[in-house]
């Protein structure tokens, strides 16, 4: 009788597994560098959007598609698809890095009684439906760091819609280095957070 040969099964799933990882390898940067968080900061000078309110806002977790509730950073190709940078990831899942940012740029900019990421208690609750948060590649070969979001403002109490912003945002980068990932992140938090700070300061 010939014999069978049978592979560990601990050995059969690494190889597996290691099989299934270069599947993706095809990306605008070579796979050989160390990975690097990408940990953007924002800056604000109190005051910046007038004088604070007296109400408080709680900020709930963005929605997201699963594909961006991660720390991977994604890259879009001229024709739709979507990569992952092969040495950057966000310092944490996009939607906690825009809640994050947000946060502690109200915070910073003292524009409202108190800020948050509580899950009640405000006096108001945002809601942020992240549609983009990438690197996008334009058929020139041209790269910008682009976010794309809808955000409502509802009264905690009521459950009634306040207001509605929508945000579209691409700042160009140099490269797909991290250097300019952070920069062009940075770049796009702070619009963000900006537009954020003046909408709010409206209401």
């Amino acid at each position: 009788m010939a014999a069978v040969l049978r592979t560990p099964i601990p050995v059969l799933l690494t190889a597996l597994l290691g099989a299934s990882l270069g599947l993706g390898g095809c990306s605008i940067l070579p796979d050989n560098e160390p990975i690097h968080l990408v940990d953007p900061r924002l800056e604000v000078e109190p005051g910046l959007h007038g004088a604070s309110r007296t109400w408080t806002l709680n900020i709930a977790r963005p929605e997201t598609d699963p594909v961006r509730d991660s720390s991977r950073v994604l890259v879009r190709t001229p024709d739709g698809q979507l990569q992952v940078h092969p040495t950057a990831r966000w310092v944490a899942p996009a939607p906690e890095l825009v809640r994050t940012a947000l946060v502690r740029y109200l915070r910073d900019a003292e524009l409202l009684a108190q800020v948050g990421a509580s899950a009640s208690g405000s006096d108001r609750t945002l809601v942020i439906d992240l549609r983009r948060f990438e690197i996008a590649r334009d058929p020139s070969g041209s790269l910008a760091v682009v976010a794309r979001a809808d955000a409502r403002l509802y009264d905690s109490a009521s459950a009634d819609r306040v207001s509605r912003l929508s945000f579209d945002h691409a700042e160009a980068i140099e490269s797909a280095s991290v250097a300019e990932v952070v920069r062009g992140t940075q770049a796009v938090l702070a619009f963000l957070a900006r537009r954020t700070g003046d909408w709010l300061a409206e209401i």
